[in-house]
């Protein structure tokens, strides 16, 4: 990465931490005042955030999903954004309370511990319905996302009313829950639509490619039955249990853990014919 690039990131990054310590001190604090300036900052982050992606992407001449930072980037500025607009047009209030947070932590990882896949700029190259796979996979990570910062918000609220207390900074409960399953379940769809091309491109992966046990598509399974038993439960069984919202949050956890410490087992070329796969993320040079 360029030092103008690194400039870039590490200014939205400030912005992004300076937001996650006022709109949570809005709330924490009852400073109301703080609110406006912190969704300010994070709509500043993801603007320079946009431009040090931008300027990444231009350099390098790289693919966009051959870098953890530009996936990690990509989803952030997504979250922020739609956490955003929600805030400013939909009954869904105060969203950039939870958006702020994983913002800052999001871009964290990947600018102190950059990690490249090398081999996937290839691969890329030879199969672009490949990268399709994984666009649509992080589009649905943007609804778990969002699912995930509802649930939070109505189990906080849900702790406050067991103590006879109503906050008005965050949503009625009934907003939050409706909230979390819609998010949850358009997440969902198209999350199995990613899973499912990620699933078929494994299984004929032109040269054995890739190990038929790809350890990043099994990880992903248990996300995808973990958000499914909400939607049955929620959706289905009609259960409107505190407890459901616990489902969203560990199975947006484990996504995230599938994203940023799983890597999927490539084969190089020259180790096709004997069929070992190798772990492709290494350091940057």
């Amino acid at each position: 990465m360029t030092a103008a690039c690194t400039v870039f990131l590490t200014f939205s990054l400030l912005c992004y931490l300076a937001a996650s310590l006022l709109v949570p001190g809005s709330f924490l604090l009852r400073r109301p005042s703080w609110e406006k300036p912190g969704r300010l900052l994070l709509g500043i982050g993801i603007a320079i955030h946009a431009v040090g992606l931008f300027l990444h992407l231009l350099m390098s001449g790289q693919s966009p999903f051959s870098s953890v930072l530009v996936v990690i980037s990509l989803l952030i500025v997504a979250v922020v954004a739609a956490a955003l607009v929600l805030d400013r047009y939909s009954a869904t209030r105060h969203m950039s309370l939870f958006a702020g947070p994983l913002a800052f932590l999001g871009l964290l990882y990947p600018l102190l511990m950059p990690i490249r896949y090398e081999a996937a700029q290839s691969i890329l190259l030879q199969y672009p319905w490949l990268g399709v796979h994984v666009a649509i996979s992080l589009l649905g990570l943007v609804g778990f996302a969002l699912a995930f910062c509802t649930a939070v918000s109505y189990l906080i609220q849900a702790s406050l009313l067991r103590r006879g207390r109503l906050n008005s900074f965050l949503p009625a409960l009934d907003r939050t829950a409706s909230a979390t399953f819609q998010f949850a379940a358009t997440g969902f769809i198209v999350f199995t639509l990613g899973l499912g091309m990620g699933v078929i491109w494994l299984f004929s992966a032109p040269g054995e490619l890739m190990k038929v046990q790809d350890a990043k598509i099994l990880v992903a399974l248990p996300t995808w039955l973990l958000f499914a038993s909400y939607l049955y439960l929620r959706g289905v069984r009609g259960s409107h249990s505190s407890r459901l919202k616990w489902l969203v949050i560990a199975g947006f956890i484990l996504a995230l853990a599938n994203l940023v410490a799983v890597r999927h087992g490539f084969v190089p070329e020259d180790q096709q014919s004997t069929g070992v796969g190798f772990l492709v993320a290494r350091p940057p040079v």
